[in-house]
């Protein structure tokens, strides 16, 4: 048996500390890659009782689940697309679209005029992140889609932090440069609406980010990459059981590599739980500057000096990780403790690692 356990209780009290950093600032709770792994329609109705009524996320089919089970609430889409399928979706389901292009809004305006309606969308700046948006000084462009096509109904603005969590410098950039827009189209007697652009870092970590809303992800995980002590719980847990309990010989190895090898006898609880669900695995790095490559060195480093070790809980107590875990199975030294097969499991994971097919359990 296994599956991710979504702490409801953690959820809320999260949930709770972005309402107070938010204050009277209006919320998007970002919900991709299925709430970061939680769970989309449950996360989100835990969130609705928590009083957020404006949500966000990028795949138009989650969008569509998300829009049945509750149909008055704010979706907005984080993707600029000429895609006429997508496009087709934020109409269909009353979704708030998102224009970074002239192509993009060009494809929008046109199947919204052919279909006689209008699409409620929001234009993306971007200030450094690089994926979608409009350049800051592209004001000529902007004009064309505020002026000139009718099929759309501009209601805000927005750009995307790509270094909130370390470089506040950079961020005032970003944040300045969505300004200095923002005064540009005012001064053509546009207003663009809406203004927004922290995310959880910013929210975390500079106030005077905050603008007209923020879009929160990570915080509603405890997983924030900003640096905090805020009494944020890290939601997600694999429940599993022991598989099996024996006796390990001193001198016997455990697990590929032969990482441990037991200096005594120890009594080892086997767990049918390893990386291909999700536990111990961490993002891969993806990038190799020098720097980069140097700070991963220096963590592993630390790690190693600081002698971390990894740890499973069985029946309400910590039990060591021996080994390299495997890719179904962990081995765990339960030596001097109570433990039979069958007993239940804890192991901390990061839910958007564990693979959706798992069952997610809510408590």
């Amino acid at each position: 048996m296994k599956a991710l356990l979504v702490q409801v209780g953690r959820l809320r009290a999260n949930a709770k500390i972005v309402q107070r950093l938010a204050g009277d600032t209006s919320v998007y709770a970002v919900l991709k890659g299925g709430a970061y792994g939680m769970g989309l329609v449950e996360t989100a109705k835990i969130l609705r009782e928590e009083g957020f009524v404006r949500f966000a996320l990028t795949e138009l089919s989650d969008a569509i689940a998300l829009r049945a089970a509750m149909p008055d609430v704010e979706i907005l889409m984080l993707r600029s697309t000429p895609e006429p399928e997508f496009i087709n979706g934020l109409i269909d389901y009353n979704l708030v679209g998102t224009i970074g292009s002239q192509e993009a809004a060009v494809a929008m305006n046109g199947i919204a005029k052919a279909r006689g309606t209008v699409i409620e969308a929001h234009i993306e700046i971007d200030t450094g992140m690089g994926r979608y948006g409009f350049e800051p000084d592209d004001i000529k462009g902007m004009l064309q889609v505020y002026r000139y096509m009718d099929g759309l109904a501009l209601t805000g603005i927005y750009t995307h932090f790509c270094e909130s969590w370390k470089s506040e410098k950079r961020t005032r950039a970003q944040l300045d440069a969505l300004n200095e827009t923002v005064a540009a189209l005012h001064r053509e007697s546009i207003d663009p609406g809406l203004v927004h652009a922290a995310n959880s870092s910013a929210l975390v970590l500079y106030p005077w980010s905050k603008c007209g809303a923020v879009r929160v992800g990570s915080l509603f995980t405890g997983r924030v990459a900003a640096k905090n002590k805020l009494g944020l719980q890290r939601v997600g847990a694999m429940i599993s059981e022991v598989g099996e309990v024996r006796r390990l010989p001193a001198g016997y190895t455990v697990g590929y590599g032969s990482a441990y090898k037991a200096k005594k006898d120890r009594q080892i609880a086997i767990i049918p739980v390893g990386y291909a669900d999700g536990f111990c695995v961490e993002k891969a790095h993806d990038s190799y500057r020098i720097r980069d490559a140097l700070l991963y060195a220096l963590s592993s480093l630390w790690r190693g000096i600081r002698g971390k070790k990894l740890y499973v809980t069985i029946n309400g107590k910590r039990a060591r990780v021996l080994g390299h875990v495997g890719m179904l199975h962990t081995v765990a030294d339960v030596t001097g403790m109570r433990v039979s097969a069958g007993d239940r499991v804890l192991m901390e994971v990061n839910p958007i690692l564990v693979p959706s097919e798992i069952e997610r359990i809510y408590e």
